[in-house]
């Protein structure tokens, strides 16, 4: 369902100029909706489509009376500069503060952990292996899961993913909310996409185009967690992995393997990826009896990502400016 900010004020032009600003903002995940008065909003807050409401002081009771659901947000829009707290915005603001306002994650709001999942060693079933990661963190609330891969296989058949989904960031972004759910096929502990149809199709990803996605991840704040799986380490790649706030990263148990990783976290300080690089937690894929190893692998990665993101421990130590 796309979300709506409800502008509410009597002064007409100023909410009709307000509204168009921000629907024209590249990357802003709602919509902005006029009304001059209050009772005009009901529909809206009855069928659940409100992310917040932006209104002049003057009306808050009337606005107060319409019966928002409590997960609103309220901003009341102020004639004095010096009385701005969390939910009072000084009316003369520009736009962008406005906006900017309205961007700033909610305190009460859970912040959804965004997990990428890239190996730089070939063999380890990234596809599987990532759609194992995403089941295992599921044990706090559904994850949604984002294969960035080309050739995937995992519901690809049905019908449009992440190729259609990518089509909406870059070319009608106004209607990406609506389409993010459409094209969601759920499952019982993970929601996902069908995988991209071509691998050409992710050579224009920019970190851009992940930040807007990503606010409209913000949205569904029923998902515990939104894990992003990479097939290739390209401009693409990076801007994917960039967004996320840690990269789990399989490294074969051999001699070999460990090379490949080196190779992978050397070339990562050469580029000065140095954020990236303090992301990336690494867990073993042993070898052996593919099943053992295998659920051993998810559990280690699951594991692992658990402890970074609870800020006990984990992750690359960011190397020094002049390391590369």
């Amino acid at each position: 369902m796309e979300k709506l900010i409800v502008i509410i004020d009597e002064m007409s032009e100023y909410a009709r100029q307000l509204a168009v600003y921000l629907n024209g903002r590249r990357g802003f995940p709602y919509r902005a909706v006029v009304f001059s008065f209050a009772e005009e909003a009901k529909s809206c807050a009855e069928n659940g489509a409100v992310y917040a409401v932006l209104a002049s002081e003057q009306l808050e009771k009337e606005v107060l009376s319409v019966g928002f659901s409590e997960d609103v947000r309220l901003f009341w829009l102020s004639e004095t500069k010096n009385l701005q707290t969390e939910s009072v915005l000084y009316r003369y603001r520009s736009a962008k503060e406005i906006e900017k306002r309205l961007m700033q994650p909610d305190q009460n709001r859970k912040e959804i952990p965004v997990i990428g999942v890239y190996s730089p060693a070939g063999g380890v079933g990234m596809e599987r292996l990532s759609r194992e990661i995403a089941k295992g963190f599921s044990k706090e609330g559904k994850v949604l899961y984002f294969p960035f891969l080309p050739f995937g296989i995992y519901g690809k058949e049905s019908r449009d993913g992440i190729s259609e989904l990518l089509f909406y960031v870059k070319q009608r972004e106004s209607e990406l909310p609506e389409r993010l759910c459409s094209l969601m096929q759920k499952g019982e502990y993970v929601d996902s996409f069908a995988p991209v149809r071509w691998s050409t199709e992710l050579r224009d990803i920019t970190k851009e185009d992940m930040e807007c996605l990503l606010r409209c991840i913000e949205m569904k704040t029923e998902y515990c967690a939104a894990v992003l799986a990479v097939g290739q380490f390209d401009a693409a790649g990076s801007a994917v992995l960039g967004c996320c706030d840690i990269v789990l990263t399989p490294v074969w148990d051999t001699e070999e393997g460990h090379k490949i990783q080196e190779e992978f976290l050397r070339q990562l300080k050469e580029a000065g990826e140095t954020g990236l690089f303090s992301r990336v937690t690494e867990f073993l894929v042993e070898s052996g009896e593919e099943s053992v190893g295998f659920s051993h692998a998810v559990a280690g990665a699951v594991k692992k990502g658990g402890e970074v993101l609870a800020g006990r421990k984990g992750g690359n130590s960011i190397p020094d400016a002049g390391t590369a």
